[in-house]
């Protein structure tokens, strides 16, 4: 019961649970969300990425030639419409199942993508690239520190007068809940039996931990999300210090006008 209360606890800022993106079970169960079409939990549906190509070629930040690096790439279906399109792509993404998968699609359809299983925080390019994306609000999961560094390796990674495109969430996208359980019969975090204690911390500005306490029988895990959200004012500002400037804003990738109160935040920055 000790360990329990102490797995339940609130956490410190940014306090890591346990790592999940290899785990066999939970690296299935989220490429399988990745793909599928009628879901937007882990990729966007297909609609809304060829949407967003359609809309970053429409701006001129995408077409034949560019090239493009794809930070946190997942499966591939940003990076494989991308190349489709023309551009020479690099995906970087920390999981070997979604690389696997995407790498296979590439074959299957003919496109040369570079795919690298590689931290995307610990990026080491040198102005290699035009288009530098990050998509499903990846940056809203670091720490300062972190997003900081992953934002001064972004600005080398360009060359000059490159683009980079991202999209984050806003304080809206994580309204308050409240604590709960599930008793699964499988599911994302186990393929037996378990119990599922869910509690959302939050912080004293727009940072947010949403913990998962799995007890099954052969013990007991916690995981956390973390979830930093941003309004145009303060993503200006951070932006701003990374030597970046803020070109347009919209309300999502596919290039939709920002509205106050919306859920995602998209930006073009040089």
């Amino acid at each position: 019961m000790t360990d329990l209360l102490r797995l339940v606890a609130r956490p410190a800022r940014f306090e890591p649970g346990e790592p999940f993106w290899d785990d066999p079970v939970i690296a299935r169960t989220l490429l399988a969300t990745h793909l599928d079409p009628e879901v937007d939990l882990a990729s966007r549906r297909p609609a809304t990425l060829d949407a967003t190509v359609a809309h970053l070629a429409g701006r001129g930040l995408l077409g034949p030639g560019t090239r493009v690096l794809d930070l946190g790439c997942g499966p591939g279906l940003l990076a494989g419409r991308m190349a489709a399109a023309g551009a020479a792509v690099t995906g970087v993404d920390i999981s070997a199942g979604s690389l696997e998968h995407a790498r296979r699609a590439a074959a299957e359809a003919g496109l040369e993508i570079r795919y690298l299983l590689r931290d995307f925080r610990e990026l080491d390019f040198d102005g290699e690239f035009d288009l530098v994306i990050q998509s499903f609000g990846e940056l809203s999961t670091l720490d300062d520190a972190t997003r900081d560094r992953l934002l001064a390796a972004a600005r080398r990674a360009l060359v000059p007068g490159g683009a980079l495109v991202f999209d984050v969430t806003t304080p809206a996208a994580h309204p308050p809940q409240s604590p709960g359980w599930e008793l699964a019969h499988g599911g994302l975090w186990r393929p037996d039996e378990h119990l599922v204690l869910t509690a959302q911390h939050r912080f004293d500005d727009d940072l947010l931990c949403e913990q998962y306490v799995v007890v099954a029988a052969d013990g007991a895990r916690v995981y956390r999300m973390w979830f930093q959200d941003y309004t145009p004012e303060r993503l200006t500002s951070v932006l701003a210090a990374a030597g970046f400037r803020v070109a347009e804003t919209w309300g999502a990738l596919t290039g939709e006008p920002y509205a106050p109160g919306g859920e995602w935040l998209a930006v073009l920055a040089r």
